[in-house]
């Protein structure tokens, strides 16, 4: 195992959420699906997003959805009468609360643009409290679903189910790589102020790039390589080909340029794999909340790590930045970086 790998494999532990609650926060997933399965007119349920393709950080709020049969309901969607969602998606909540109710009295419903938001107000040892996501779903004339759009009172096309089916797919070693790829690229760009990518875009651009041959070093080179220079042509398509492209969250030059520098620095760590001091200050500089640079660093990575660890070893003098214990210049840096409540 080189540096880089090694290291990588560090920050990939350090992000991980412990066993027991991702143990239970599948129970609670499980637990509403089970309940929407039984709602009048369900054809089936499914589980989506990074709970279900393993690509969870600290993302461990879970996703899945209810389809139902559009022949029980005719009038619903544009595939029968046009009729739009908000009753039947209020009604969907509204059998979930009665069914919860019981065994979690303090359970509370926010009803989203696309999605039955399920609090159970019961946190876990760790102190979090993981929701449930619902989507209640329709089935399509052309393959996909409908899926619902609140906000314009109206059905959209899309295909988590597909997503789900493409993250989870054999073989199993290309599966946990790609799976381990994201992760690392999710806890990279969550350490901007104003995070440029969706977890679902990074999946979708992993997707695209990272193959079997990879192991997790070169698979995130390949990421960020890939997905700058995607990027830069056009937004990501729909990996399961029927939904608009994904939108970025910040301005594509913004979004490109932060990529472009984060595959030359882990690319500089690959290149110098045998040189773990080097490799250090490389990766420092990519997930500067997660890897210390080397000892004797007078980096921005260097002056950041000291920031976090107090500013004991920081000083300023005539305008400088200082690292106290070497009195060595630091140059200052920046970060690169209609809910409803409902009972």
């Amino acid at each position: 195992m080189g540096n880089t790998e090694n290291i990588l494999k560090q920050v990939l532990k350090d992000t991980s959420p412990d066993k027991e609650t991702m143990g239970l926060v599948r129970a609670r997933r499980d637990e509403v699906l089970k309940i929407a399965g039984r709602y009048p007119g369900a054809l089936r349920t499914y589980q989506s997003g990074s709970v279900a393709h393993r690509t969870a950080n600290g993302d461990t709020d879970a996703d899945g959805g209810v389809v139902l049969d559009r022949r029980t309901y005719p009038d619903l969607g544009p595939d029968g009468d046009g009729v739009g969602p908000e009753d039947i998606v209020q009604d969907v909540r509204r059998f979930l609360r009665d069914e919860l109710k019981g065994d979690h009295p303090d359970v509370a419903f926010y009803v989203s643009k696309r999605a039955i938001r399920v609090t159970f107000n019961e946190p876990l040892p760790d102190g979090t409290d993981p929701t449930v996501d619902l989507i209640v779903a329709l089935t399509r004339k052309a393959g996909a679903l409908w899926i619902p759009n609140r906000d314009r009172d109206r059905w959209d096309v899309s295909d988590p189910e597909c997503h789900t089916r493409l993250m989870t797919a054999e073989p199993a070693e290309l599966r946990r790589t790609r799976a381990k790829v994201v992760r690392l690229a999710k806890a990279w760009n969550k350490q901007a102020s104003r995070p440029g990518l969706s977890s679902f875009n990074i999946s979708a651009l992993a997707l695209a790039c990272v193959t079997e041959e990879m192991g997790i070093d070169t698979g995130l080179s390949a990421f960020f390589r890939h997905a700058a220079r995607d990027l830069k042509k056009r937004l990501t398509p729909d990996p399961a080909g029927v939904s608009p492209s994904i939108k970025l969250l910040e301005d594509r030059d913004v979004v490109v340029g932060r990529l472009e520098r984060a595959a030359k620095k882990i690319d500089d760590a690959l290149k110098h794999d045998d040189d773990e001091d080097r490799v250090r200050e490389a990766l420092s500089g990519l997930y500067g909340q997660y890897v210390d640079p080397p000892s004797g660093s007078s980096s921005k990575a260097a002056f950041a790590s000291a920031l976090r660890k107090g500013n004991s070893g920081v000083g300023v003098a005539s305008g400088l930045v200082l690292d106290s214990a070497r009195r060595t210049p630091i140059k200052t840096t920046r970060s690169f970086g209609r809910d409803r409540k409902q009972g």
